[in-house]
C-alpha cells in the first residue's frame, strides 16, 4: 500500500497498517523477552528489542541516502519474513501456564534454560504465581483503582512522559535543522547516519552493564548527561540570539558535541529502561492491558512533544525549549529515586510483590512445596504457624 499507493489516502492507510503491526510487534517482543529470561540476564535480553529498533532507524537512514521512499518500503518487505522463525522458538512459559499448558510450559522453560539445568524450583515459583492469578475473577474496570493495577501503570506513564518530553522526538527529528542553524559542516544524511550509529553503539554497551549497574543508576547517569547536553545547546542559542553570530563563532563545535552527547546519553538509559519496565513491573494478570496502555502513552507523548516543539520554540526560542526539556529530565531523575523500584536481579514475582507492599512492610511469599520463601527479596527458609 505504501510502495504502490497512487494517492495519498492509500499511502496513509498503509502507514496506519504499518503502525498497527509495529506496535503489536514491539509490545509482544518486550513482554516476551522479560518472561523468558532469568533475573540475572533479563536486563541484557530485554534491551535487545531496543537495540534492533535503533538498528532499524540507522538502516533506514543509510538506505534513505541513496533510495527513494517507495523503494525503501519495498526493501522493508523482506524483514517481516524473519517473523516466520518465531514458529521455531519456545513459547513463553508464563503464557503457557496461563492457558493451562503445564507440560508444554515445563518443556519450554527447560529448553530456554538448557537441558542440563535444574528448573523445578523456578517452574514451581512461576506456576504458583500463575495459579494465584487464575483463581481471581476476570478483569473488571473497577480493578483500575487497585494498587496492583494503578501503581505500575502510573509509574510507566510518568516514565514515558519523562522519556519523550526530555526532548527525544524534537531533537531526533530536527537534528539536521539544528546543525544547519549553527552552520556546522556536519549536515544532511551524513549527520543522521553518524548520530544514529552513536545511539546503536551506546545501546549495545548499555545492554552489557544493565544488570550490573541497575536501572536507577543508568537512568540517573543518562539523565545527567542529557541535562548537560541540553543546557549547553540552550546556552549556545541564548548567546547567539542576544550577543550575535560573532559571539559564538569560536564555539560552533558546542552544539555538535552536545548532539553527540545527547544521542549517546539517551541510548544509555532513557531509551531502553522505560520499555524494560513494561515487561518487568506489570503483573501477569494485567500484563496485556497494561502493555497497551504503556505503548499508547508512549505514542501519545511522542506526538505531543513533536507537535508542541514548533510552538515552544516560537514562544521561548531554541534556548527556552531545550532548557524546558532539561528541567523535565531533572524532575525525572528525582522521580526515579523516589518512586521507581530497582528491578535488577529480581524475579518477576518479587517485583510484583514489591510494587504492592506497603511502606515498611516485609515481603513474604511462601512456597509450600519447597519450604522456602522470599523475605525482603532474598530466599530464606520460612516456618508458617497456623493458629
Amino acid at each position: 500500500m505504501s510502495a504502490y499507493g497512487f494517492n495519498s489516502a492509500i499511502v496513509l492507510a498503509g502507514r496506519i497498517v504499518i503502525g498497527f503491526g509495529h506496535i503489536c510487534n514491539v509490545m509482544a517482543a518486550q513482554i516476551y523477552a522479560s518472561e523468558i529470561s532469568s533475573p540475572e540476564l533479563r536486563g541484557i535480553l530485554a534491551t535487545i528489542p531496543s537495540i534492533f529498533n535503533l538498528s532499524g532507524v540507522l538502516l533506514s537512514y543509510v538506505m534513505g541516502s541513496f533510495l527513494g521512499w517507495r523503494d525503501m518500503t519495498l526493501v522493508g518487505l523482506a524483514f517481516p519474513i524473519a517473523y516466520l522463525f518465531m514458529w521455531f522458538q519456545p513459547e513463553s512459559p508464563v503464557w503457557l501456564l496461563q492457558n493451562g499448558h503445564n507440560t508444554k510450559a515445563q518443556e519450554s522453560l527447560q529448553r530456554l534454560r538448557g537441558r542440563k539445568i535444574e528448573i523445578s524450583d523456578e517452574y514451581l515459583r512461576i506456576k504458583e504465581n500463575c495459579d494465584k492469578e487464575a483463581e481471581k475473577p476476570k478483569f473488571h474496570i473497577r480493578e483500575i483503582f487497585k494498587k496492583l493495577f494503578y501503581k505500575p501503570v502510573l509509574l510507566c506513564i510518568f516514565m514515558m512522559f519523562f522519556q519523550m518530553f526530555g526532548g527525544y522526538g524534537p531533537i531526533i527529528f530536527h537534528s539536521v535543522e539544528i546543525l544547519t542553524e549553527v552552520n556546522s559542516p556536519l549536515r544532511g544524511e551524513n549527520a543522521s547516519i553518524i548520530l544514529a550509529a552513536v545511539m546503536v553503539a551506546v545501546a549495545i554497551m548499555a545492554a552489557f552493564i544493565m544488570d550490573k549497574a541497575g536501572r536507577k543508576v543508568l537512568l540517573s547517569i543518562s539523565g545527567f548527561f542529557l541535562i548537560a547536553a541540553l543546557c549547553a545547546l540552550g546556552a549556545f542559542f541564548y548567546i547567539k540570539e542576544f550577543q550575535g553570530e560573532s559571539a559564538v563563532a569560536s564555539i560552533t563545535w558546542l552544539p555538535v558535541a552536545s548532539l553527540f552527547v545527547y544521542y549517546g546519553a539517551y541510548s544509555l538509559g532513557y531509551y531502553e529502561v522505560p520499555f524494560i519496565l513494561l515487561g518487568e513491573t506489570f503483573p501477569v494478570r494485567y500484563r496485556d492491558v497494561m502493555g497497551s496502555i504503556g505503548y499508547f502513552a508512549n505514542s501519545l507523548f511522542v506526538f505531543l512533544s513533536v507537535k508542541t516543539y514548533a510552538d515552544l520554540k516560537h514562544r521561548v526560542g531554541y534556548y527556552g525549549a531545550y532548557w524546558f526539556y532539561a528541567a523535565v529530565l531533572l524532575c525525572g531523575i528525582i522521580f526515579v529515586w523516589i518512586f521507581m523500584p530497582e528491578t535488577k536481579g529480581k524475579t518477576l514475582e518479587e517485583i510484583e510483590m514489591k510494587m504492592t507492599r506497603k511502606k515498611g512492610q516485609k515481603t513474604v511469599a511462601s512456597d509450600a512445596e519447597s519450604g522456602y520463601g522470599l523475605i525482603d527479596g532474598k530466599e530464606k527458609q520460612v516456618v508458617v504457624a497456623k493458629l
